[in-house]
């Protein structure tokens, strides 16, 4: 009985101790930290007592061409230009993804002013080239920040590396592994992988001259839009379980989710590569408005809204539009939520995107 005391006075004190470090820290040294490695869990605080949408996106949403931008709103912007008397808010983060929206969309208090959640879909997220980005170990260490634990002890969890904290050359590895040997399956008759392995579809020559030597530039980018976009989404995709837990969460919470899929150079991917890697892409935005769609979800599909001439990046993959493609994508977006805010809605003129 004696040792029994004595062990439960230590755990007291220990106890104790953890709450008072806990005090300290919270009132000391966790602003700064939050400040310097998560911000935008500090942005969402700070709206979700207030506004009644929130666009969760990434450099999609305020990316804009650097000559032939008059307008530089962001994609949020522009949506919420459709709505009257409806308060907007963004969480927007270069490189972000799912993940990094579950983890902050969990932070939503139950019962606050919000009713709808506007989730960016880029779908180059679902692939293995960002699902092993050498960014990703960073991303993780913010999603620890974004938890609901104790300050101290997410701090704590940094410390210790407590969380995804692959090295860089770790996920090459599995990146390259799954390059090589993840085959592509067809279920089109018309649809036939020659090479169904990212790595033995960019090793297959492209755009020779005469003479056999190849075009390198656009050998190159063909070859990125392969990597970028030459997968097949299934329920195991650790995307696809981040937008699965976006959709519990929304749940429980009484929050509407709308999906936005992103649009991406369909055209491009076309004229480069041709109609096996355009197939993937339809293929997979199928997949998601089906399953999403099923789950609640309301899905906008921008896969093809934006032709290639609108996209900033000219010799990359990327999700990054001029303000007519901005402007497209936040007028799908804000049609399609009529649906829920159909009080609130006008729809101004969006730009005619029917192409240069």
């Amino acid at each position: 009985m004696q040792i029994t005391g004595k062990i439960g006075i230590r755990v007291a004190a220990l106890l104790l101790i953890g709450a008072l470090a806990q005090i300290l820290y919270k009132n000391t040294l966790w602003d700064t930290d939050l400040w310097e490695r998560g911000q935008m869990l500090i942005e969402l605080e700070g709206m979700d007592d207030s506004c009644k949408v929130i666009y969760f996106g990434e450099s999609s949403n305020f990316s804009y061409h650097p000559t032939r931008d008059s307008l530089k709103d962001r994609i949020s912007d522009f949506l919420s230009y459709h709505f009257n008397g409806l308060t907007f808010g963004t969480i927007n983060h270069a490189a972000y993804h799912a993940g990094l929206y579950r983890a902050l969309i969990a932070r939503i208090e139950k019962g606050s002013a919000v009713e709808c959640v506007v989730v960016t879909m880029n779908l180059r997220t679902f692939g293995q080239a960002v699902t092993h980005s050498p960014l990703e170990t960073a991303m993780q260490q913010e999603k620890v920040l974004f938890s609901g634990y104790p300050e101290l002890l997410r701090r704590t969890f940094l410390t210790l590396n407590f969380f995804d904290n692959q090295t860089e050359l770790d996920r090459d590895y599995i990146k390259w592994k799954e390059w090589t040997f993840d085959t592509l399956q067809s279920t089109d008759p018309e649809i036939i992988f020659k090479h169904p392995t990212i790595r033995s579809w960019c090793a297959v020559e492209k755009f020779p001259d005469s003479n056999g030597v190849e075009d390198m530039e656009k050998r190159s980018l063909a070859d990125h839009y392969i990597k970028a976009y030459a997968f097949q989404i299934g329920e195991d995709n650790p995307r696809v379980r981040d937008c699965d837990a976006i959709m519990r969460i929304c749940s429980d919470l009484n929050i509407r989710v709308v999906f936005n899929i992103l649009a991406e150079n369909v055209e491009y991917a076309d004229s480069l590569v041709g109609p096996e890697l355009v197939w993937l892409m339809r293929q997979n935005r199928d997949y998601l408005v089906e399953r999403y769609s099923r789950l609640g979800a309301l899905m906008v599909d921008n896969l093809e809204a934006v032709d290639g001439y609108h996209f900033t990046d000219q010799n990359w993959t990327t999700e990054h539009y001029d303000a007519e493609g901005r402007q497209r994508i936040a007028f799908n977006v804000a049609k399609a939520m009529e649906k829920i805010f159909s009080d609130e809605i006008q729809l101004r003129d969006a730009a005619d995107l029917n192409g240069k």
